[in-house]
């Protein structure tokens, strides 16, 4: 570990990350899955709980993430400059298409879900704030990784387990680097039930005055309703190409 690293600091971040994609896990759970001897592992928790960040269920006595890591992150939000702009644009796109608008920032071989607008029907799609999804296989993914540059795109395919979440799934380099490249002659990326069976998506990058990638924001819609109605993905698409300035805008006005 790095000089400049606080030991203790970096493992009580390791133990919230590990949270972060489990209901609960006790303390031997936890100490076995992060390396950690059970005493240490009982004292960070212990100071996490002490600060909010975990709770402890009283019944089971295992912990969980607590709510103020999200209130955190919704302050991150609140003080970006982009939030409000862009939470009325992502409001605009989701009442023009009646489907669901996300809007996520890349974070290594992922990306993060930060925004979204719900649409009014019934039927509500699986992404929320805070979530995190692979690259290869989303379509804000696929969107942000076509504008990176290409040296930066075969360092990060190295470390793409490129698994197979449905039968959709692009599996392979060569396959994905084609893909990226038709992504950046038409502008607009799918994701065709790759990462979600029953779900299809269409995305656009947000790009900085350089032309690198900052974000993307993509339509999620039922792929039963776009079954039912085979104009409903290319009337998505024109709908978000037609938005994409305004939404570039709106994430980097000041």
């Amino acid at each position: 570990m790095p000089g400049n690293i606080v030991n203790s600091v970096a493992k009580a971040l390791n133990i919230l990350e590990l949270l972060e994609n489990h209901k609960e896990l006790g303390v031997t759970e936890i100490s076995e899955r992060v390396g950690y001897d059970k005493s240490t592992t009982f004292r960070l928790l212990s100071t996490l709980k002490e600060r909010n960040f975990v709770v402890q269920n009283a019944k089971n006595q295992k912990y969980s993430n607590a709510i103020k890591l999200l209130m955190l992150g919704n302050a991150v939000l609140r003080h970006r400059n982009y939030s409000h702009n862009i939470r009325i644009e992502l409001k605009k796109l989701a009442e023009t298409t009646r489907e669901t608008v996300n809007l996520a920032i890349a974070d290594g071989t992922e990306v993060i879900y930060i925004d979204r607008h719900e649409t009014e029907d019934i039927l509500q799609l699986a992404n929320v704030i805070g979530q995190r999804r692979p690259m290869y296989c989303t379509s804000v993914g696929k969107a942000i990784l076509a504008y990176y540059d290409p040296g930066y795109v075969e360092s990060l395919c190295t470390n793409f387990p490129f698994e197979a979440f449905t039968e959709f799934t692009c599996t392979n380099k060569k396959a994905l680097l084609k893909e990226l490249e038709r992504i950046r002659q038409q502008g607009y990326s799918i994701d065709n039930q790759e990462h979600h069976l029953g779900i299809r998506c269409v995305a656009v990058p947000i790009l900085s005055q350089h032309n690198e990638p900052l974000a993307a924001v993509s339509i999620s819609m039922p792929q039963f309703r776009a079954d039912a109605d085979p104009g409903l993905q290319d009337r998505c698409i024109a709908a978000i190409l037609e938005a994409s300035p305004r939404l570039t805008r709106s994430f980097l006005i000041n």
